[in-house]
């Protein structure tokens, strides 16, 4: 096969060999189908297959990204030498494909079809598996209810079935993920780089107007993201984003899922993994590391041995592959990696079963498992001074070079002891390390003089050091609290409850560290800045409006609720 790398692409095809078993084929040629769909587009199709045989098992991927797909090539070229016929398909209105590119929505139908013609191939010897990371996982995720007898397995990798949720939490918009995303991917030339243009979309207000002022037009999907703020809206519930919530229920063949505790989409991808029938995922496996979305580790915490399957999963891959496709192996088992105890796990169930261990927090701002008095803490939280991102799951714009300096993952925290809107509760020191796997709730009872604003939180582990690490955060307005799909009523002043739930992590608490939760009103931009006025948040200019913030304290106010594993 006459396949043409450069240097720096030929260090992945190598890595990837390397990750792997040594194959028993070597590369055959290499031809491009154009395949058309129902609507008379043609797709462009590249077709590797090995030296050796006449039909062969089938691993086939769906790519959006042009620029990307030399790497593809290099990081997935080692599984023809292990006898699989690799099959890379440009998207519509991408690479060579025919069309308009329009993200996200001819995905369904162009997927169906280029499966249906690829279970016709006579070198196809009847089994097909599916694979792909990110933008190419939604791409199997949205036919998988149509899946050809054929195909009999997917491999799902870093990307979420809920997209409202990944979007919006509890109200807040998901700025960094998604303003970033969409000047990336807009189609739009402009004399700017999209680095550029992120940086200065994000300080454009009202929001609505970022994409004609900065493009010259507007980007109907972006529209859609931040103005559409309700769940129960027609864009979210009667779309593609219903029918791939939907998905996971309608499975019925095995399925590896795979994601990073640094990923911004790895809740929608337990969810995934959660929402299979109970028959499915007896079968399908759930693997999470201490990665980000390119399967690298990030921050300043070490991670032994988060390079298990080597680069971008692909050991995993064959495993599975060999096993559903070949018959061959074991297969995989589902694991995830627990941070700060620095090893894999092997687990049954996610979540696995926890104690629900409840502290509450204190007026001296402690977290106490046990009796609490009563008491309240006050801030003041001005939106012309938000608290700045440090670290985190929920962010995308690092993956570009020139998008931010803004670290993500796991980091040591800054010293905010010169914010007065910034109030930390610390437990005792551990006398034993202490596990916790799943997901943790935070409920807050709070009240504000704004009409609307928003309560920040994020879980920390200070260890005997004095160093102190991000372990989850979450965030809610008081319009959309719990998880609500429209807008409620609130009266200033008036005391509400809100339920926070941190995305699932698995992370040991040291001996001698304390656990801490982090309260304030903002965190941008990993989350819009709240105006602490009411209605759509992307129609509304800059605010100088100061809300004066109440978070109330013991056994019946604010607490956090930890899913302790025993040992």
């Amino acid at each position: 096969m006459n396949i043409d790398m450069n240097p720096e692409v030929k260090k992945y095809y190598q890595k990837s060999k390397e990750s792997l078993p040594e194959g028993n084929d070597t590369l055959g040629k290499k031809i491009i189908e154009k395949v058309t769909m129902r609507d008379g587009i043609k797709l462009s199709t590249a077709i590797y297959f090995p030296n050796h045989g006449e039909k062969w098992p089938v691993l086939f991927t769906r790519n959006p990204y042009p620029n990307n797909k030399p790497l593809l090539e290099a990081i997935y070229l080692p599984f023809v030498e292990h006898g699989y016929c690799l099959v890379i398909q440009d998207c519509r209105g991408t690479g060579d494909s025919e069309g308009n590119w329009e993200p996200f929505t001819n995905e369904r139908e162009d997927g169906i079809d280029s499966l249906k013609w690829l279970s016709k191939q006579k070198w196809m010897n009847g089994n097909i598996g599916t694979f792909g990371r990110s933008y190419s996982c939604f791409t199997q995720w949205i036919v998988a209810d149509q899946m050809p007898e054929e195909v009999k397995t997917m491999f799902l990798d870093v990307y979420g079935v809920d997209r409202y949720s990944q979007v919006y939490m509890n109200g807040m918009f998901r700025e960094d993920i998604y303003t970033s995303w969409a000047f990336a991917n807009s189609g739009v030339k402009s004399e700017l780089s999209t680095g550029e243009l992120y940086k200065r979309a994000l300080k454009i207000l009202p929001a609505n107007k970022r994409d004609k002022q900065l493009l010259g037009t507007t980007l109907p999907f972006y529209q859609h993201y931040i103005t559409e703020v309700a769940e129960n809206s027609p864009y979210w519930k009667d779309s593609i984003w219903q029918i791939l919530k939907e998905m996971p229920q309608k499975v019925k063949i095995p399925v590896a899922i795979s994601d990073g505790w640094a990923d911004h989409h790895l809740d929608g991808s337990i969810l995934g993994f959660e929402s299979l029938s109970k028959e499915t995922q007896s079968k399908s496996r759930l693997i999470i590391g201490p990665w980000d979305h390119l399967q690298n580790t990030t921050g300043d915490m070490s991670y032994p041995e988060n390079d298990k399957f080597g680069l971008m999963n692909v050991g995993a891959y064959l495993s599975w592959f060999d096993y559903q496709l070949k018959g061959n192996g074991n297969g995989l088992e589902s694991q995830v990696y627990i941070i700060g105890k620095n090893a894999w796990q092997t687990i049954k169930d996610w979540p696995p079963s926890a104690g629900g261990t409840k502290m509450s927090l204190s007026p001296e701002k402690q977290l106490i498992n046990g009796n609490s008095k009563e008491g309240k803490i006050a801030f003041k939280y001005d939106p012309q001074n938000p608290l700045i991102t440090n670290g985190g799951s929920a962010l995308l714009a690092w993956i570009t070079p020139g998008f931010t300096n803004l670290p993500h993952g796991t980091v040591r925290q800054k010293d905010y002891s010169e914010r007065q809107d910034v109030v930390t509760f610390s437990s005792d020191v551990l006398n034993k390390p202490v596990t916790i796997m799943g997901k943790t709730t935070v409920n807050l009872i709070v009240s504000t003089s704004a009409e609307d604003t928003a309560f920040f939180v994020r879980m920390l582990e200070k260890k005997a050091d004095g160093s102190i690490y991000n372990v989850a955060d979450g965030i809610s307005s008081i319009s959309y609290r719990n998880h609500a799909v429209k807008p409620l009523p609130y009266k200033n002043f008036d005391k509400v409850e809100l339920t926070i739930t941190l995305w699932d992590t698995a992370w040991e608490f040291q001996k001698g560290s304390q656990i801490q939760l982090l309260v304030s009103s903002s965190n941008f931009p990993m989350y819009n800045i709240h105006s602490n006025t009411k209605g759509p948040w992307a129609e509304k200019g800059a605010s100088n409006i100061i809300a004066d913030q109440t978070i109330y304290c013991g056994n019946s106010g604010s607490n956090i609720i930890l899913s302790i594993i025993s040992e």
